[in-house]
């Protein structure tokens, strides 16, 4: 039996299951995730009513007044994103929900804390880089430690949650349904990434420069995927994306993006989305480089 992850055999993978199973993936996430959002909501709402506020439904596309309750809040929707993967894969093509992360038996968790703190080294070592040229760029965000405690401890629990759940549908399930298509690791790369980047232009980031911006998206789907198909796992891609949006999440936080005005410990006051979007690129290329170099010296063994 083969043992490749982009040609997956364990289980069953007929073209038409690949789209069942996309149906209940997204009826999962849209649906019953936006039920779920909207409950859990409410129910937030009839606790502490200062918190509800509707006509930001209009406006931000959410709910809870405060932007740190909502950060909470909307993560009950990758969860059930997670629960419909998992359902989807389970009963419809009758394999693991591991076998969307690698094609082994069991997960490499030193794989994923690799990625993980090299990227993590890598995103703080350019940040300090970044502030040394452009101190004015930064500023300290007003502190409150109690709600820094609480950012801190969504950040740790919650975002690797919201990651892996599109680590399993883009760099898992998409990659290997593509990989029905083509073999080609370009194809692949172009194919996944570039559906990965594409949905991320519709963050309102993309107001800081849309050209820049989308690059800074495409660059990054385009490594963790080109990674995932070399390396043969979504392992190193897991623990990259956990440490990018975990560091953003507690370090750094700018006006209009996704997460919201959450209390991170610096606000970015000057945006050069150009510059940002080298620095992804450059940042990115470093990670594939020690990767690549760590499965050599693997292979060797």
């Amino acid at each position: 039996m083969s043992n490749s992850f982009t040609n997956i055999q364990r289980g069953k993978n007929t073209h038409w299951r690949y789209f069942s199973s996309l149906l209940v993936i997204l009826a999962f996430m849209i649906i019953l995730g936006g039920l779920a959002y909207i409950i859990v909501g409410f129910a937030v709402g009839i606790l502490n009513p200062e918190l509800l506020d509707l006509e930001l439904l209009e406006t931000k596309g959410t709910i809870l007044s405060d932007p740190l309750a909502e950060f909470y809040l909307v993560h009950i929707t990758y969860i059930v994103t997670i629960l419909g993967v998992w359902l989807a894969v389970k009963t419809i093509l009758k394999r693991n929900l591991t076998s969307l992360i690698t094609p082994n038996d069991k997960v490499s968790w030193s794989r994923i804390f690799y990625g993980f703190f090299i990227s993590l080294a890598i995103f703080a070592l350019f940040a300090l880089l970044d502030f040394a040229i452009f101190p004015d760029s930064y500023a300290l965000n007003d502190f409150d430690a109690t709600r820094f405690l609480w950012l801190v401890m969504a950040s740790l629990v919650l975002v690797p949650i919201q990651t892996t759940s599109e680590e399993l549908l883009f760099r898992g399930f998409l990659l290997q349904w593509a990989g029905k298509l083509t073999r080609n690791p370009l194809f692949l790369t172009l194919i996944v990434g570039g559906i990965f980047g594409g949905l991320h232009f519709f963050n309102p980031e993309m107001q800081h420069g849309a050209f820049w911006v989308a690059i800074d998206y495409l660059a990054m789907g385009f490594i963790w995927t080109y990674i995932t198909v070399k390396t043969n796992s979504s392992e190193y891609s897991i623990g990259a994306h956990a440490a990018n949006n975990m560091f953003l999440c507690i370090f750094l936080t700018m006006e209009d993006t996704v997460v919201g005005d959450i209390p991170s410990l610096f606000v970015m006051t000057e945006v050069n989305a150009m510059l940002s979007a080298m620095t992804t690129v450059i940042t990115g290329l470093i990670f594939l480089f020690f990767v690549l170099r760590k499965q050599r010296k693997e292979s060797n063994v």
